[in-house]
């Protein structure tokens, strides 16, 4: 949030004459007394645009011009909460709403009927810089819009094992995940809290139904000893107790991050990505993060405006290095750093074999039997 603005003070010392102090005096009293700039509040998560070179002033930086511009306070409110829990806040404040705009939803959240309840559809005029694809995957209703984008896969630490030592990572399927070697070394999260978590799931019921014609429950029944410990509340719960144990291999996270590795380093990476693979291909999950715009918020003009900003290159110029995720405003070009990233042009994309009315209509039983088979 940008510092509170004050008018400049005026002087007073200019004194010809008693009488004339005074009027300046009364003058000077109310002409300090101003109203505040009108204030948009932005819902979001923790993390949000903090993982760059200097996260204290990035908020300034990204949307203070949108603050000049248009008179007012943006104050980005980083919830403790994943982006199911941000939906559940603004379903308890949909009666009295407080944010204008939230950032987050991403292409399966928003198939839940809660987060259309509370959201406004909104197509904004600077979408044109955002390709049609990334559109249709997150909501081609346009509840949200895309913001950032990016690939869930595995990672893993290239001091920790290579293709040399283990020669499966370079085709790995879920099957060689599922051995009692690599099972134990695998850190997930969960798919009722995180949304790398969940699209973990939908990526494994994707292989196993649509590529396998198999029954997906029972990867995870292989796998529940061996994988019920390593199961994390959220993404930097499970990163950070990937990255602090050497005998955990595997992460589910983002194929932007050996770019975040090259980029902190000042060197290689020392994290790779290991795709899932069948059929002749590598395969990943898709996952579209949006901006939209709070039903019945209380400044939905400035609601708009914003979400019209937060295609702009002013704000998409800092998603790629301080997000780690790849900006939805296709004009936007990436650092050198994000060749070590996984494209998504460089994969086959797993979200093409579930339809948006399949993982709509199935969500919550597949939720269900994965909580029966983990029990």
């Amino acid at each position: 949030m940008s510092e509170s603005y004050y008018p400049e003070r005026r002087d007073p010392r200019k004194i010809v004459a008693a009488i004339a102090a005074v009027v300046i005096i009364v003058i000077a009293a109310f002409a300090i007394v101003t109203w505040p700039r009108p204030k948009i509040y932005v819902y979001t998560y923790d993390s949000f645009m903090l993982y760059g070179a200097d996260p204290e002033t990035i908020d300034d930086v990204a949307f203070g011009p949108f603050e000049e511009q248009y008179g007012v306070d943006v104050e980005i409110t980083r919830l403790h909460l994943d982006a199911n829990g941000i939906v559940s806040r603004l379903v308890a404040e949909a009666d009295n709403p407080v944010a204008d705009v939230v950032i987050g939803i991403d292409n399966i959240l928003i198939l839940q009927s809660l987060a259309k309840q509370v959201l406004t559809p909104f197509e904004p005029d600077s979408l044109n810089l955002v390709e049609q694809e990334l559109i249709d995957t997150l909501d081609p209703e346009h509840y949200v819009v895309p913001f950032d984008y990016g690939l869930v896969t595995l990672i893993y630490k290239t001091n920790r094992l290579n293709e040399t030592t283990h020669p499966e990572i370079a085709n790995l399927t879920f099957s060689d995940l599922a051995t009692p070697e690599l099972a134990p070394t695998l850190v997930t999260e969960n798919p009722h809290l995180s949304s790398p978590g969940l699209a973990f799931l939908l990526s494994e019921i994707a292989v196993y139904d649509k590529i396998l014609e198999e029954d997906w429950k029972n990867w995870w029944a292989d796998v529940k000893t061996d994988l019920q410990e390593n199961v994390y509340q959220g993404w930097t719960e499970a990163w950070t107790a990937w990255n602090d144990n050497p005998s955990n291999y595997f992460l589910v996270s983002y194929g932007t991050d050996p770019a975040y590795s090259a980029w902190y380093t000042e060197s290689e990476p020392d994290t790779a990505v290991a795709p899932f693979y069948y059929e002749g291909n590598e395969w990943a999950w898709m996952q579209v993060e949006g901006v939209g715009l709070v039903k019945n918020g209380p400044n939905p003009t400035i609601g708009r405006a914003f979400i019209e900003y937060c295609l702009s290159e002013a704000v998409q110029s800092y998603v790629s290095k301080n997000q780690w995720m790849f900006p939805a405003n296709s004009e936007v070009e990436l650092d050198p750093v994000f060749d070590y990233a996984i494209h998504p042009e460089e994969v086959s994309n797993l979200n093409s074999l579930l339809t948006r009315q399949e993982i709509e209509a199935n969500l919550t039983d597949w939720l269900d039997d994965y909580d029966n088979v983990m029990a």
